[in-house]
């Protein structure tokens, strides 16, 4: 077992297939751009839920014939890649919930909505009190509704119960392979536990993305593991494309992931009270800088740095992600100041124009450890 990019080919075509065959059956897949987004109502309704956050810099010419040049690559690409109609899990979506998760994907998304029908989630800005857990209860309540119709399928609260029992497995799952880096010797590279709790396209088959990720930490503990190097704790935002996670790994080992896929986003769910209150209850504890005051993820940095023995911490911006950029200058300051550990923001898009400059940057940053 290797994990890298063929590997993550192969996945990648096999859930291809069998969500084709799925959706000859009548399943419809429904496209999800935020993990505010509990997939549990989607799979509960029976049907397939797939990220379309999009990672590629080549539509992004594209996307700037009706976007403007100074937003955010992510949102560009995701766009892109829709306008252009080549991502076929973006053509192959029957439905899209879009999370308002900042300015600039809610007015995207308005336009996203000439291509393809477009459900916004009133995500609370504010999620402390009970004044806010009752608003997203209420706008998740709004989604089963839609769903139920779009999908033609009753949710009850045992079908949710179900989905809630299988992703608690995958976040315990993705727990069990960050962590198998918190020891002395790392069993995992960043590029590998990446790879390793990604859905990687359409989740047509829950059991089976579980199995793999178990595969995954046999695997892991099978080998002898990593050679020991600085200990990189990257944050920011969602790693979508992977430039500066590998740019790091070739000076340092990523030992641990927050941002959106990773650490930040495995709150359990709990699976024996109300399966609706509490799929809205563990969501609004995302710690995303959409969320004011976003206390949480700075309590969950703090405790990965502590468990996971962390030497500095990267904190990834992409370009006019105005929520993570303006927060880099408090979490900074936190990890230096209170915790006194190294950290560094990079700033940068899905270009490699900047790579030297990041590699160079890296490399000092590593250096400066040393000292």
């Amino acid at each position: 077992m290797k994990i890298d990019d063929s590997y993550m080919d192969k996945i990648e075509q096999e859930a291809f297939t069998r969500t084709m065959d799925k959706r000859e059956q009548g399943i419809k897949v429904v496209g999800v751009y935020c993990a505010f987004t509990p997939k549990e109502l989607i799979v509960a309704a029976g049907g397939i839920p797939v990220g379309l956050c999009g990672s590629s810099s080549e539509v992004i010419p594209i996307a700037e014939q009706h976007l403007p040049r100074n937003l955010c690559p992510l949102v560009k690409s995701s766009y892109g890649l829709a306008f252009s109609d080549t991502c076929p899990y973006f053509h192959y979506s029957d439905l899209l919930i879009a999370d308002d998760t900042c300015e600039g994907k809610r007015k995207m998304y308005e336009i996203l909505s000439e291509i393809k029908p477009v459900h916004l989630l009133a995500l609370p800005h504010i999620a402390d009190g009970e004044q806010a857990f009752k608003q997203w209860l209420n706008e998740l309540y709004r989604l089963r509704a839609l769903l139920e119709k779009e999908l033609g399928n009753e949710i009850t609260d045992d079908s949710l119960r179900d989905a809630i029992r299988q992703y608690n497995r995958v976040r315990t799952l993705t727990t069990s392979i960050f962590a198998l880096n918190k020891g002395d010797i790392p069993l995992l590279t960043g590029r590998e536990a990446s790879i390793a709790v990604d859905p990687i396209g359409f989740l047509d088959d829950l059991p089976a993305f579980i199995e793999r990720m178990e595969q995954v930490i046999e695997f892991a503990h099978a080998r002898s593991g990593i050679e020991p190097r600085h200990r990189i704790l990257l944050t920011g935002c969602p790693t979508t494309s992977k430039k500066v996670l590998d740019i790091i790994e070739e000076s340092a080992l990523v030992i641990a992931m927050e941002n959106c896929g990773g650490l930040k986003t495995v709150n359990m769910v709990d699976e024996e009270g109300d399966p609706m209150e509490a799929l809205a209850r563990a969501t609004l504890k995302i710690g995303c800088p959409c969320i004011s005051p976003n206390h949480r993820r700075f309590e969950l940095l703090s405790k990965i740095i502590k468990e996971y023995k962390i030497d500095g911490v990267v904190d990834l911006t992409w370009q006019a992600c105005h929520p993570f950029n303006i927060e880099s200058y408090s979490l900074g300051r936190f990890i230096r100041n209170e915790l006194g550990i190294p950290f560094m923001q990079i700033e940068t898009d899905y270009s490699e124009n900047d790579k030297s400059w990041i590699k160079v940057r890296v490399e000092a940053f590593v250096e400066m450890i040393c000292v």
